[in-house]
Formats: structure tokens, C-alpha cells, sequence
């Protein structure tokens, strides 16, 4: 109930002042018609000038923007209205114009609100370059003024006949132009603010009433111009309520109202990136620019020990990095922040028990669509198993190749004396047999006697039946004959 009667309140108010407005403007027509003329013509054009000023300094992030288009349309429409002000019969600043010029200066001012309107209605929310917006309705309302001033536009008004077939034809093709604005708006009532389009319809239905009005007077100065300059005045300020005063008193539902829909979509975006990076294998850390732990993903947390709760918003260099690294990999992270996506770079970090990993990662920085830097992702895998293997592998191949070089072989022609059985080594030297094989080789010597030998050497100490033993044989001592 409160809220009912705060509501009931406002539109009383609002009722009395525009009562307000109106008796004081019908009062000045009784005195002055071209006073009452020039202050409903201000307005317009004021009010106009005030849509261009706020769309123009809205423009950089109007996410709807045939705001910006019916901005600087109306800005020129302002124009031609201050110019028909000026030329309304009886206000002396141009020299003898009558009523055309000032009939002529209308009727080009209400086309191109009208065709202003439908194109932004078909505009909807596709982006236009404010720039050339400015320049394209500047050169057109410079041809619009050349043709009034030079002659070739049609005449509108005569003092005989009053309006002409041209004028009347042009208010009701204006209409059915709004008509068309009024149905484009409404075919995409669902990309605008349920409050921008109702003002907007209304507006659009106070310019077609208006337009129907000034084609039923007889006399500039008559009642049916009269109460169409009223219902102009409604309607312009219907558009200032629409593309001002709702961008303004509610920026987040008039000028962002599709942010709702786009956060709805980026959160499901983040849920899903969130989802596939969080269960990575990889590690995933995102980092702000201060070096502060944003994002900590499941594969960060299996290698370094650390939850993703424990870590987010703490120090990655003083957390993660070992003291004497933390110069060096800062050095990286500042030139990814840069622009310079660093690739491949092994350092060692620390896990939550103070042991050492070895991490094969990448730095890139993270925009966002103005092309500023958020931060840095930094992303990679942990090697210290691999780094392991290599170390093992190298030791045992070191281990290999010693072994390999303590091995000596024998092998090709050797040089040996058939009678001392000595051999010739690399050098030139004839060395005993026993010398050669030891140095090339692992094998040592042991002397003794063959069987045969020690018969033949010794017969007295040795009989006949051991000098004929087994060429096998070995005697490893002397063996005396029994006597």
C-alpha cells in the first residue's frame, strides 16, 4: 500500500506541473502567439540537445545503440526547428519569408525525425559509428537547407490557398513512416527495456496525433497548430524521458540491459571453463597483476599439496617459488604481463611440505574485450619424475661406459716368436707372453709344470707313468718318486 500511494503521488504530481505547463503556455498566447510559438519551439529544441549531449557521452559503452543513432539524429532535427522558429511569420529575423519558410523548415525537420525514427527502430541493437553518424546527417541536413533557401524544395504554405496538396501529403506519409518506426520498435520490444519501449511508442503516437493537427489548420496562428506544438511538446519529451532520463536514473537496465543475459551466459561459460581446467591433469594458476593467486585448479593442487581455499589471494612467488628463483621467474611473469607469451620454461617450485618439483610451463596474459591485461594464466606440467629418470638413466649409462673402459680385449694378429714364444707389442717391444696378456687383458698368471714338462725336466723326481698323464693334467707342485 505504501508503494501504491508513493506511485499515486508522483503521477499527480507530474499531472499538476505539465497542467502547470500548459495554462502558462495557452496564457502566453494571449498575449503573443510568436511568444507562445518560441517557447514551445525552445523546449523542443533543448530538450533535443540534451538527447545528443548524453548519448554522445554514452556512446563508448551504450549497449544499445540506436540510443546513440536517435541522439545525433535529433540533434539536426533541433536545428531545422530553431530555424523554423526563427522564420515563423511576425519574427522579424528573416526579411519577408511569410509562413512557407517557416512551413518548409517543418516539414524537412519532421522527415528526418521520422525517417530518424524507423532507422533506428531497424538499427536495434546493431553497433553505428558515431562519427560518421555526425557527418552523414550533417551533410544531409546541409542539402536540406540548400534546397529550402535556394527554391528547389515545394512549396508547403500560401497565403491564398493556404496549405498545399505537398504539405498535407507530407504530414500523412510523415505518420505512416512513424507508423512503421511504431511497429519495428514494437516487433523488437524484446532487445528494449519494457519502459524505454513504452515511452518510445508513446512518443511516436504524440508526433502522429501532432502531425494530423497541423494538417487541419487554416492559419499559422490557429487553435489546431496550437494543440499540435502541445502534443510536440509531449512527444519530445516523452523521447527525453526514454533515451535521457532512463539511461541515466537506470543505467544498468536501459544502457546494460542485456548484462543480465551476458552474465548469465558468462557464468555458465566460467562454469564450464572451470569445470575442464579444474579437473585437468595440468596445473592452471591464474595470477592478478600484483602476482596474487586468483585460480588454483585440481592438477595444481595433486602436485603442490595446497587446496584451492589455502592459496587463492596469497603471493605465487613467496608461496610456490624458491627464494633464490623468485628475481628470475618475476622477470617472466612482468614480460608475459607485457604481451610476451613465455613458452616452455623449466623451474623449480615448492609443494606445501617444502619439496622441490619440477614444473615445464607456460605464461600467457589473460584480456578482457577492451584489450586490457587481467592478469596472467600460468599452466604446466610437473617433470620431476622425468627429470628423475634422466638423471638415473645418465648415471647408469656413466656407470656402463666405466665398466665398459675397465674391459680389455685381445684381438687381430699377434706377433709371437715361435721359438721363445715372446710377443711383439704396439711399440716395437718383444715382451713375455705372460706381460702382454696382462696388460690387455684382466687375466693374471699363475706358474707350474705340465705333466709332460716335468717328466721330461725332471725324470728323476717324476715317473714314467705321470710323464705320460693326461695333457690336461696340471702339477701344481713337485711329486717326488717313492724309493
Amino acid at each position: 500500500m505504501p508503494a501504491v500511494k508513493t506511485n499515486y503521488t508522483r503521477l499527480l504530481s507530474i499531472a499538476v506541473s505539465w497542467l502547470i505547463l500548459f495554462t502558462g503556455l495557452h496564457l502566453t498566447v494571449l498575449y503573443s502567439y510568436n511568444l507562445f510559438h518560441g517557447l514551445a519551439e525552445i523546449f523542443s529544441v533543448v530538450v533535443a540537445c540534451g538527447i545528443f549531449m548524453v548519448a554522445w557521452n554514452t556512446r563508448s559503452f551504450n549497449r544499445t545503440p540506436y540510443l546513440t543513432f536517435i541522439g545525433v539524429a535529433y540533434l539536426f532535427v533541433a536545428g531545422l526547428d530553431l530555424l523554423h522558429t526563427l522564420a515563423y511569420q511576425g519574427m522579424g529575423v528573416f526579411h519577408h519569408p511569410g509562413a512557407n519558410l517557416a512551413t518548409q523548415l517543418w516539414i524537412a525537420a519532421r522527415y528526418l525525425e521520422a525517417i530518424s525514427l524507423l532507422a533506428a527502430s531497424l538499427l536495434a541493437l546493431r553497433q553505428a559509428k558515431a562519427g560518421l553518424l555526425l557527418t552523414v546527417y550533417g551533410l544531409l541536413t546541409a542539402l536540406i537547407m540548400l534546397a529550402i533557401f535556394s527554391g528547389l524544395f515545394p512549396t508547403c504554405y500560401t497565403p491564398d490557398a493556404g496549405l498545399t496538396p505537398f504539405k498535407i501529403i507530407s504530414e500523412y506519409i510523415i505518420c505512416l513512416i512513424l507508423v512503421a518506426a511504431g511497429l519495428a520498435f514494437w516487433r523488437r520490444g524484446a532487445l528494449l527495456d519494457p519502459l524505454v519501449l513504452r515511452l518510445v511508442m508513446a512518443s511516436i503516437a504524440c508526433t502522429i496525433v501532432s502531425e494530423l493537427c497541423f494538417t487541419a489548420y487554416a492559419s499559422v496562428f490557429g487553435p489546431a497548430n496550437q494543440i499540435g506544438h502541445y502534443l510536440k511538446i509531449i512527444s519530445f519529451y516523452l523521447i527525453y524521458r526514454a533515451s535521457v532520463a532512463a539511461s541515466l536514473k537506470r543505467p544498468y537496465e536501459v544502457l546494460f540491459r542485456d548484462l543480465g543475459v551476458r552474465e548469465q551466459r558468462l557464468r555458465a561459460s566460467e562454469g564450464r571453463l572451470r569445470a575442464i581446467l579444474g579437473n585437468a591433469a595440468a596445473l592452471v594458476i591464474f595470477l592478478a597483476p600484483d602476482w596474487k593467486m586468483h585460480e588454483f585448479n585440481l592438477g595444481a593442487q595433486e602436485i603442490f599439496g595446497w587446496q584451492r581455499s589455502e592459496v587463492l589471494a596469497r603471493d605465487f612467488l613467496g608461496l610456490l617459488i624458491p627464494p633464490e628463483q623468485v628475481g628470475a621467474v618475476e622477470s617472466i611473469l612482468r614480460d608475459s604481463l607485457a604481451g610476451k607469451p613465455q613458452r616452455q620454461m623449466e623451474t623449480v617450485m615448492l609443494d606445501k611440505n617444502g619439496q622441490t618439483h619440477h614444473i615445464l610451463w607456460n605464461c600467457t596474459r589473460l584480456d578482457d574485450d577492451q584489450g586490457q591485461g587481467l592478469g596472467v594464466v600460468v599452466s604446466g606440467l610437473d617433470i620431476t619424475v622425468r627429470i628423475n629418470y634422466a638423471r638415473e638413466r645418465e648415471k647408469l649409462i656413466d656407470s656402463l661406459q666405466a665398466a665398459l673402459d675397465q674391459v680389455q680385449t685381445l684381438s687381430g694378429l699377434l706377433p709371437i716368436c715361435s721359438h721363445c714364444k715372446k710377443i711383439r707389442d704396439d711399440s716395437g717391444y718383444w715382451r713375455q707372453i705372460e706381460q702382454y696378456v696382462e696388460k690387455h687383458s684382466q687375466a693374471e698368471f699363475s706358474h707350474s709344470l705340465c705333466p709332460q714338462c716335468a717328466g721330461k725336466l725332471y725324470p728323476e723326481y717324476f715317473s714314467d707313468s705321470a710323464a705320460e698323464a693326461s695333457p690336461g693334467a696340471k702339477i701344481s707342485g713337485n711329486q717326488p718318486k717313492n724309493r
